[in-house]
């Protein structure tokens, strides 16, 4: 079962307010004043901008949670993660700013293993809850309440 991200405004802006910035600086930029090893108007420049363009559109489409078999499989753009479900410990809420595999503040801090952890963001919670919870109902809930009718 596959679970999208749930989408903050903030991250749009800061995604695509970057996306935005670049391509006007290609389309309205002048010459770079000064001796420099890279130019943006080179061929390595328009290499290096388009990949990060694709890199932020990546992560921006291809953030999501799958529950396969017994593995709960995260998926950031190209960067990915595979996590035992029969070994998550604990599942609270949180709304850490911090680097993770997420598109909104709004997140699920998930601890499995003896001291790992993910932030993750679905946008049904309740939902990946209760397919957590059905594979392995050992789960501890911290300050939760599963509700299935969320938006």
């Amino acid at each position: 079962m596959y679970f999208p991200t749930k989408k903050d405004i903030w991250f749009s802006i800061i995604i695509f307010g970057f996306i935005l910035f670049m391509i006007l600086i290609y389309i309205f930029g002048g010459e770079p004043i000064g001796w420099q090893l890279i130019t943006y108007k080179s061929i390595p420049g328009y290499i290096i901008g388009a990949s990060i363009v694709t890199l932020l559109l990546w992560i921006w489409f291809g953030t999501g949670y799958k529950i396969e078999g017994e593995f709960l499989k995260v998926r950031y753009g190209p960067f990915k993660s595979k996590i035992n479900i029969k070994e998550i410990k604990t599942i609270r809420r949180t709304k850490s700013p911090l680097t993770a595999p997420a598109l909104s503040v709004d997140r699920l801090e998930i601890r499995f293993s003896k001291y790992d952890v993910i932030n993750i963001s679905p946008k049904s919670e309740s939902e990946l809850i209760h397919s957590l919870l059905a594979i392995n109902p050992k789960i501890q809930l911290d300050d939760i309440s599963l509700e299935l009718n969320e938006n």
